[in-house]
Parts: structure tokens; sequence; C-alpha cells
């Protein structure tokens, strides 16, 4: 019997193929079939009886209602989106400059490693609603969050004549920064991940030229990295579109525990295509940017 005989362009081809299979039933079987569900329910109106739900068709009407009537989702969505514009690079930067610094030959440098992704672990599931509920014997939900926040800066930044816009949005970054912190951990793994996959001899190369640090982090760091950093910033924008604390998805949610399903699926859906969108311009400009650059 011949054996079946694959290129090696072919054989690597099928092993990403295979290690993305169980991420394809997943999506297929957990995502597309609510997808689906949530575009029928904003195009239609949902009626509540003794004889159970009726669905009929109503066309565009919840997102006129969701864009126009309601007063509340335009200004989320807007919210979101700035927050969005501020918090993705502040994660990426700080991230990767905690994964070069977590790279560096010094003792207790696995601890430290582990140290800044424990906090991803703790600040989900029970481990938080533990936290949470014996923080609150201590401390009232108000004065935790003065604890985080700089409330005392501002008026000195607006004695420098400094814009409000600008003042308001440095001031949102500090308060945030313990927030931002927490969401890093993931990022911060990957970038270690990457910078570990650098040959040492780029490296070698590098001295030898007489190239500083910082010389030598442009020219061979951040070119190499640049996939995993592509990686972050999708994974990045994800987190915090779907971070169940920004205004958009705080209303998605109070609609969908009003039984205002057909608004919340409307709002839903031009916000999962709006994150759809500006993944695909953010996937094309990086694209374009490693195209012009290798030229």
């Amino acid at each position: 019997m011949k054996r079946l005989r694959l290129s090696y362009e072919r054989r690597r081809a099928l092993t990403g193929f295979l290690f993305l299979l169980p991420f394809i039933i997943g999506a297929l079987t957990f995502f597309l079939r609510p997808f689906i569900g949530t575009v029928v329910y904003s195009l239609s109106k949902i009626e509540y009886g003794d004889s159970g739900t009726t669905v009929d068709f109503l066309g565009f009407k919840n997102y006129t209602d969701a864009f126009v009537s309601n007063s509340e989702f335009l200004p989320a969505f807007l919210d979101s989106l700035g927050n969005v514009l501020y918090e993705v690079p502040f994660i990426l930067v700080f991230s990767l400059a905690l994964a070069v610094v977590l790279c560096g030959e010094f003792k207790g440098r696995t601890f430290f490693r582990a140290a800044f992704f424990l906090p991803l672990i703790i600040s989900t599931g029970p481990a938080a609603a533990a936290a949470q509920g014996s923080a609150s014997g201590l401390y009232s939900a108000d004065n935790s969050i003065m604890m985080f926040e700089a409330v005392s800066i501002e008026p000195l930044l607006m004695s420098f004549g400094l814009g409000e816009n600008f003042v308001s949005t440095i001031v949102g970054i500090i308060n945030n920064i313990f927030n931002l912190t927490l969401k890093s951990g993931v990022q911060i793994l990957i970038f270690i991940a990457g910078i570990k996959a650098i040959p040492t001899y780029l490296y070698e190369v590098t001295q030898i030229e007489g190239a500083n640090r910082w010389e030598t982090f442009w020219l061979v760091t951040f070119r190499m990295i640049s996939p995993m950093l592509l990686i972050n910033i999708v994974y990045t924008v994800i987190d915090s579109f779907s971070d169940v604390n920004n205004p958009a998805m705080k209303f998605i949610n109070t609609m969908t525990q009003n039984l205002k399903i057909e608004i919340g699926s409307a709002a839903a859906t031009v916000y999962f295509i709006s994150i759809l969108l500006l993944l695909l311009i953010v996937i094309g400009l990086w694209n374009r940017f490693l195209s012009d650059d290798a030229v």
C-alpha cells in the first residue's frame, strides 16, 4: 500500500488546522447559534403570554429605538469606545515593559512572573466573589474605590492651564491603573514567550555592531515579537470591549434583565459588528505597517 507523502508546508498547515480545530468546533457550537438567535431577536418583537412566547418579525425598529428613542445606548457605546483608545495602548506598553524586565537574568524572576499573572486568576470566579465578600466588611464600595482614585490631582492639572478633556483623560487613566494592571497578565506571558523565542545570536550581532540596549530593543526585540504584539492587540481590544463593567455592556445586560431582549439584542449586534470592524481595521493597518517596514 502506497503511503501518502505530504510536503513540509502541507504538514505544517495540517498541524495548524488540527490545533485550531477545537476552537472552530467551539465557535460553531457555542457562538454561531447564539449569535444568529441574537440577530433574529433584534429584528423581532417578543411577546410573553400564558401560552408561551411569540416572536414576530418587526424589521429594524429595534435598532432605531436603541439609537434614537433610547438616550442611553449611544453615549454608553461612545464611552466604551473611548475607554478602549487609552486602555489598549497603556496595557500593551505596560505588559511589554514588564515582559522585557522579567526576561532578564536575576534571582526570583520565576516568582515575579507568577506574581503578575496571579491577579488574573484570583480576580475571576469564586476567588473574586470570596475576596469581594470579605473586603465588604472592612471597606464600603465608595471607600474601596477612593483608595485608587486621583481626586486631588485634578485641580492641580487644571491650575496649569490644561484643557478639561485632557485632564479628565489623564485622571481617568490614573484612576484605572489598578484595574488595567490586573488585565495585563495574559499579555505579559505572551510577550515573555515571544522574547524567549528570539535567537540569541541576533543579540550577539547587535553587541558586535556596537548597538546599545535601546537600539537592540527596536532592531531585534520589537521586530521579532511583532506577531505577538498583534495577538495582544486583538486580545486586549476584545477583552476591553467585553468587560462587563464598561457602559455598553452594562446597558445590554440591563436591557436583558428587564426583559427588553429586542433592544438588548439590537445593541449587542451593533456592538459586535463595531468590534469586528475595529479589529479588521487594526489587522489591516498592522499588516500594512509590516509590509512597509519590510520594504
